[in-house]
């Protein structure tokens, strides 16, 4: 009788003389089962933070904008944005199709998206610090750091929850340009803490900010030169030498010592058992691998940022991580490969020819990343549909609104559908102004998310003192399905 892949896929552990299953391959091994059942597969999220703030009126599709945009000071300084554009605020929910609505020229890449995107407008975060960055509170919901420091880490960030109720080979994918926030010109490389994600307070999630050496650090089971595979075996061998290294000294030791070597012993075993997983899928790891190119070395900002955007692409269709989180830029970045003469930091305090123009291009670029990797993940069949229909790309800034944010208004911009948990099915959403009836801020989105993955979160964060307290309760009823 010849059996089906389903069948196969429910039969295997019964059939005598069958091949053993490594425990660490069995993650994968329960997923293909669960897609043969007919069940879900596993949710996905993306988050990309620009800085230098999002700014409302320029996410509003052209039919709307008549309605919604007027023109006024954007609240920046400098003289080229005496004439810049603002969202009307609203004391009504406006919750409306995008249907044939024209996007934005900034956002033209979503087009054949607009079925699974949601622009979210309204939203508050005044629980946050504003002005350049929130820092962690721009995913925490707490007010952390000031100018150029990121401050004390008060509680998880919304992707450590997610990565930790999700977890992956890696848990948590961070990819940044840079780390810090101000100063500096220069390409950053190695790990770098850009002060946006944390596990819990005081664990803050690292980055890496060179795509050759994440890509290194991801898909080292990839590896095909002669140079590459002895470093991996050598790194191996280490990990293995330094683990039995630390277990046979921690026997002669006592006490506190002992609790401090435990630190080290654990993450060094994590470090062996990560490589463990990574061999035992490297097939699946070096199909889906990215191929690198001269963008992996490149000091040009854009190519760094596309190289990122393509990492987090291979490493969600490999199935090492669930939650990738991409700092795309800081206040110190040059985009030359865009033509833009001025920093971040300056073109949002109105400096240069066209301030307007070049942070529209530099939205441009990264909506157009976006869309690459939208484009990617439909593209990769998954249970009955597609893997974008089970992932979620999330696009904000750390700083709200605007350069210098008040924090009373912050969009989103939602792509996917976590497997039909989230509504973002072609809708232009608008909540009531600040301090307005029906008002909801950034922390009801957030845990939004975390009720779409099954996790009982109704507060998230610090409240807004200024704010009812229960609105800021529960999660948004008009996104959750």
């Amino acid at each position: 009788m010849k059996l089906s892949r389903r069948q196969v896929l429910r039969r295997a552990p019964l059939v005598p003389g069958a091949v053993a299953v490594s425990p660490l391959l069995m993650p994968f091994v329960e997923r293909a089962r669960a897609e043969a059942d007919g069940k879900a597969p596993p949710k996905r999220f993306v988050f990309v933070v620009k800085s230098s703030g999002l700014t409302p009126a320029e996410l509003v599709p052209s039919p709307l904008s008549d309605q919604r945009v007027v023109k006024g000071d954007a609240g920046n300084v400098g003289p080229n944005y005496k004439q810049a554009l603002s969202l009307k605020p609203t004391d009504q929910l406006i919750d409306l199709p995008l249907g044939d609505q024209k996007l934005h020229a900034s956002m033209t890449a979503l087009e054949p998206f607009k079925d699974r995107l949601a622009i979210l407008q309204g939203l508050s975060g005044k629980m946050c610090k504003g002005g350049h960055s929130s820092w962690f509170g721009a995913m925490g919901c707490y007010r952390a750091g000031g100018e150029h420091d990121s401050g004390n880490i008060i509680g998880p960030t919304i992707d450590g929850i997610l990565a930790k109720h999700m977890p992956g080979i890696f848990p948590h994918v961070g990819l940044a340009t840079r780390g810090r926030l101000m100063g500096g010109t220069s390409i950053e490389d190695g790990v770098v803490y850009p002060g946006l994600s944390a596990f819990a307070r005081n664990r803050q999630i690292p980055y890496q900010a060179t795509p050759l050496t994440a890509y290194k650090e991801l898909f080292s089971v990839a590896a095909t030169n002669d140079d590459d595979l002895m470093e991996n075996r050598l790194n191996g061998t280490l990990l293995d030498f330094m683990v039995g290294d630390i277990k046979r000294l921690e026997s002669r030791l006592g006490g506190v010592e002992k609790e401090k070597l435990d630190v080290y012993l654990d993450g060094f075993e994590s470090l062996r058992d990560r490589r463990r997983k990574l061999k035992d899928v490297e097939a699946q790891v070096r199909k889906h691998a990215p191929v690198v190119n001269d963008k992996y070395t490149s000091t040009v900002e854009t190519d760094r940022i596309e190289a990122h955007f393509d990492l987090a692409a291979a490493t969600l269709i490999a199935g090492l991580s669930n939650v990738v989180t991409i700092r795309p830029d800081g206040l110190g970045t040059f985009y030359s490969g865009l033509g833009v003469d001025k920093g971040v930091h300056g073109l949002g305090h109105g400096e240069g020819e066209d301030p307007i123009g070049h942070r529209r291009n530099i939205r441009k670029h990264h909506i157009d990343q976006i869309a690459r990797l939208a484009t990617k993940l439909k593209a990769t069949p998954e249970g009955t549909g597609n893997m974008l229909d089970n992932t979620l790309i999330v696009y904000f800034s750390d700083a709200g609104e605007k350069h210098h944010a008040s924090c009373t208004q912050w969009p989103f911009i939602l792509v996917g559908g976590l497997g039909g948990r989230i509504k973002a099915t072609g809708r232009y959403v608008q909540y009531p102004a600040y301090q307005k009836p029906g008002h909801r801020t950034i922390a009801n989105l957030y845990n939004t998310f975390a009720h779409a993955v099954g996790i009982d979160q109704n507060t998230f964060g610090q409240i807004d003192l200024s704010l009812d307290e229960a609105s800021q309760h529960g999660p948004l009823g008009e996104l959750l399905a």
